[in-house]
Formats: C-alpha cells, structure tokens, sequence
C-alpha cells in the first residue's frame, strides 16, 4: 500500500471506497446536508498501517454483509480526537469522549457513529500478528481506554505523533512497527483485566514479562513459571492451545530481533555472536540453522541484505 497525505475527498460514496481499502468493506451514510467532506491521510509501516481520519458527521458500519473471507483481518485501535462518538461492537456500546482510545475487531460487525465532524487516528495491527492474544483484545472491544495516563498515555502520544516525517528506511520502520505493537499489547494487559477470562489475562502478562526480558540468559520456563506463581506444567498448559509451545515462541521471539539487528546497518560492524547474545543467545552453533529454519534465510543471507541497505 502507497502512503497518502492529506487525501481530500467530498461525498460519502468515496470517502466509503477509501476507508474500505483500508479497514475492510464498509458502509457509511451521513445525515447531510450539507455535502459530506473528509481527510484522510495513512501511511504503511512495515505489516502496521496507522491512518488519520477527520470527517464531518457520519455513521460507519461494517456488518454481516460486508465481511468477506479474503478480508485482512485488522484489529483497530483508535485515538479519538475530535468530536462526540459512539462505538457498538458484540452487544458493547460505548460513547467516547476526546482523549480516549477503543478497539474494533474487523473480523466482526462494529459501528462508529459521529454526530459532528470527527478526528480521529486508527492503529491498525494484522490479527495473525497478535496470535491468541487477539482474542484477549476481541472480548475489549468498543470499551473506552484512557489516553491521559499509563499505558493509554504513551500510546496516546506515539499515535498523536504519526503527522510527523516518519522515517523511510525498512529497518527504522520495522522498529516503529514492533514499538506500536508492543504498546497495542500493553495497552490491553494494563487495562481492565476483569473482563477477560483469568488464564487469557495471565498469559498476556507472561508474555510482555517474556519480552521485557529476551535479553536474560538465563530466562526459561522455570524462572517465568516462578515469577509468576504457577508450576512449569501450568506454564506449559497456558501455551498448549496456541499457536507455538513456550519454548517455540521465546525461540521466535529471539530470532526476530536477531534477523532484525542483522538486517540494522548500524549493527554491521558487530559480531553475529554479539548481536545474538544481546537477545539472550549464548551459544551460536546452531543459529544458522535456526535462521534458515524460521525465515529461509542464513546469518550470510542476512549479513548480505544489511550491507545491500
């Protein structure tokens, strides 16, 4: 997807087409006159697309209909800026005030309403890369959460900073990817945790303790499972029903930052050793493999592409 800057556009039929090339299929009606008008600017980073949205009075609907099976499945989290809005989504009705966050899930039917003209900005994450916790996020969804304090604050601000120049190398841009990420999870584990199930909770905790932590050594089950006052079995149990055991995912886990730092020309003059020790691996025999494994591609592949950017 191409990025665009203060896209300009009159009339709810191709404010309508751009939004769904973006979000997904939608619908919007207005209330006019007078004639509908809307700003929209986004730009692509890395899997992430982060878009700005101001619009005068409409209502968005994805419904039943609208949901296809080729559609990307977005979670959206939303700065809301400007303007009275109301959220539905699953039976959950929400009116937002200026300064608070929500979420929409695209792989149901939601609706935004705003009776006046609207600023908003909208995070958008791929599902696939939130793996189960999704899910966790899916049950939150049309809930206000605060942007003046916590977690909600920090995410407030990155995503209130998206006008400016972002950087328009893919290294940088992978970073501000995985940055906004992390804050969309955090944003979740640090917010409400009485309306998820108890085990959905816990293991949203384990794993930002896990990533806050990549870099010990020493991190494993035993010491994960201690931290949080469970057994190892437990530890174990909590990942069965995802997509990777805890031992996969931390492996995974570690491997993206490494592929990332040696892709990073700022790493270039540091050892393959250094770098994967920096992410908790100490013993590098066989991460080339690993690598190859993982991503289809070896530490000299990678070595390659770094000094190529």
């Amino acid at each position: 997807m191409t990025e665009s800057k203060g896209f300009r556009l009159t009339g709810t039929e191709s404010f309508e087409a751009a939004v769904s090339s973006l979000f997904g299929s939608l619908r919007v009606t207005d209330p006019g006159p007078p004639a509908f008008q809307a700003v929209v600017d986004h730009v692509a980073i890395g899997a992430v697309i982060v878009a700005r949205i101001q619009a005068a009075a409409a209502t968005v609907t994805r419904d039943i209909q609208c949901i296809t099976s080729t559609d990307v499945e977005w979670m959206h989290l939303t700065l809301h800026r400007r303007g009275p809005v109301a959220v539905t989504q699953d039976d959950r009705t929400s009116a937002l005030r200026p300064g608070e966050l929500f979420a929409c899930d695209n792989t149901r039917p939601y609706r935004i309403i705003g009776a006046e003209p609207s600023d908003m900005t909208v995070l958008c994450v791929p599902r696939a890369s939130l793996g189960k916790r999704a899910d966790c996020m899916g049950r939150r969804t049309a809930l206000p959460i605060s942007a003046q304090d916590g977690i909600g604050r920090l995410l407030g601000c990155a995503l209130s900073g998206m006008d400016e120049d972002l950087p328009r190398q893919g290294v940088a841009r992978t970073y501000l990817a995985d940055a906004l990420t992390a804050l969309l999870l955090a944003a979740f584990v640090d917010t409400t945790p009485e309306r998820a199930s108890v085990a959905s909770d816990l293991v949203d905790r384990i794993r930002v303790y896990v990533l806050a932590h990549l870099g010990d050594p020493l991190l494993g089950a035993e010491r994960v499972a201690r931290r949080h006052h469970i057994s190892v079995r437990h530890l174990h149990a909590l990942f069965k029903g995802g997509d990777l055991t805890f031992a996969a995912w931390v492996r995974h886990e570690r491997l993206l930052r490494i592929r990332r730092d040696l892709l990073d020309p700022a790493f270039a003059d540091r050892a393959t050793a250094a770098i994967a020790a920096r992410w908790g691996v100490l013993d590098t025999k066989h991460l080339g493999r690993a690598m190859k494994r993982e991503f289809g591609e070896t530490v000299s592949d990678l070595r390659r592409g770094q000094q190529d950017g």
